[in-house]
């Protein structure tokens, strides 16, 4: 396939999803009312086609009775994890060496550059990193629960579950680079035109260069890993 045809099918693809997507949100919409067929179809046509069945969710399970098997989420004894529980604690303090200066140099860069880095998250104990387990371990418990009596539970661990920005698909580690100090989590953006030295730069071209990685991009993009590199020594 040529790269023409390529482009046709990738963009045939994205506007059916786009298609899809719009019909989900307003599923009450006759599909032959879009401006887009508007446009192209005569209206003595589009008055004799039948209406295209709306897409709608499938409702939800109905709740069963009986009692709730499930245990509760175990309490956080530890307190430097419970400060970083409640959001109280971003500890930068115990990275490695080379981190935090990985760190500092991108911090600098990334502000040359007329961007900005918000940090999230950095070191963290083990304690804190054992308690997101079990919040992913109880959700995928939980998730699919239609026990009446377990639907507090259920809301109460979906919603810490959501709150620390975990995935279904990606279970915390026991011992990760958080854990180790070389790591961290930051929302950063640059401008599409930034440049260095003369030079156009990406968001990962500048974590490179001061000795930071991003080793999952396209599930977890504000995960930056420290690497090494000459840069980052002196």
């Amino acid at each position: 396939m040529s790269h023409i045809g390529r482009a046709l099918s990738i963009s045939l693809c994205v506007l059916l999803c786009l298609f899809a997507g719009f019909l989900f949100l307003n599923p009450k919409t006759n599909v032959w009312d879009l401006p887009v067929f508007n446009g192209f179809i005569p209206k003595s046509i589009l008055v004799a086609l039948p209406p295209i069945p709306a897409i709608t969710a499938p409702p939800p399970a109905p709740l069963v009775s009986g009692p709730c098997t499930v245990a509760p989420l175990p309490p956080i004894t530890d307190p430097v994890a419970e400060a970083f529980n409640t959001g109280e604690s971003l500890d930068t303090s115990h990275l490695t060496r080379g981190m935090s200066r990985a760190l500092a140099r991108f911090q600098k860069v990334v502000a040359q550059v007329g961007g900005s880095l918000e940090l999230k998250s950095a070191y963290r104990p083990p304690a804190y990193q054992r308690h997101l387990q079990q919040v992913w371990d109880k959700w995928m418990e939980l998730r699919n629960n239609n026990v009446a009596a377990c639907q507090d539970l259920r809301a109460q661990v979906q919603q810490e579950f959501i709150r620390h920005d975990l995935l279904e698909t990606q279970r915390p580690v026991s011992s990760s680079d958080h854990t180790r100090g070389m790591a961290f989590d930051a929302t950063v953006a640059i401008p599409p035109n930034a440049h260095m030295k003369r030079r156009k730069v990406t968001l990962d071209g500048l974590a490179r260069f001061v000795g930071l990685r991003r080793p999952d991009i396209a599930h977890d993009p504000v995960h930056f890993k420290y690497v090494g590199g000459r840069s980052t020594r002196g």
